[in-house]
């Protein structure tokens, strides 16, 4: 684990989210991807890009646990899939036969900051700037990678960078809703619905009830 009293030249940086990585992290960030890759479609239809991975394991999409809530509970709804009853391999299966991947620009939860009384370095790794500086990274997996059809932002946290993404010649369709991503995660229940209730109909699948 980095000693906290290192440079921050001699800290690890993962890269998956552009955070300095303990060891921990970075076992966490390869087991998140392991689930994930287990079921991406070769032939990628639709790529859900939220901006930030979940903190608690069962709200991470691509989980085996198979009580799922939070960000998966709410992907789930959006795109028609009725998870009670189901196993997570199942649940799994059926959104990976629809052409769907979900992942975010930062592919990790976010770190509880350390201060260290720069407040410069705080800056750097507040949540807007990590978003920002993961960008291009992002940008290339989309294009020589994942490669999709369409593109849909689901989080509200996307919403500044949304020119970035029509500036960035992504060879993909980016869908939005009306001007601005889907905001599947707002923190306002009826603005989160409404999203949700939009992406259904983007997605042509029955709304939630």
């Amino acid at each position: 684990m980095p000693d906290p009293a290192a440079p921050a030249s001699s800290l690890i940086v993962c890269d998956g989210c552009g955070q300095a990585a303990s060891s921990a992290h970075l076992v966490r960030r390869f087991q998140r991807l392991e689930w994930a890759t287990r079921y991406r479609p070769i032939h990628l239809h639709t790529l859900l890009l939220g901006a930030v991975s979940p903190a608690n394991q069962s709200d991470f999409l691509y989980s085996p646990e198979e009580a799922q809530g939070g960000e998966a509970a709410q992907v789930l709804s959006a795109v028609g899939i009725l998870a009670p009853g189901k196993t997570a391999d199942a649940i799994h299966s059926e959104f990976h036969r629809h052409g769907l991947f979900l992942t975010h620009v930062l592919e990790c939860p976010l770190e509880t900051p350390q201060s260290n009384g720069d407040s410069s370095s705080d800056t750097a790794t507040s949540p807007d700037a990590l978003l920002l500086a993961r960008l291009p990274a992002m940008f290339t997996r989309i294009r020589r990678s994942l490669k999709p059809k369409r593109l849909v932002l689901i989080s509200a946290s996307l919403s500044a960078l949304v020119e970035r993404f029509a500036a960035a010649q992504l060879g993909c369709e980016l869908l939005l809703d009306d001007g601005h991503p889907y905001s599947v995660d707002a923190a306002d229940a009826s603005v989160a619905a409404r999203s949700i209730t939009n992406l259904c109909q983007l997605l042509a699948v029955p709304a939630p009830r």
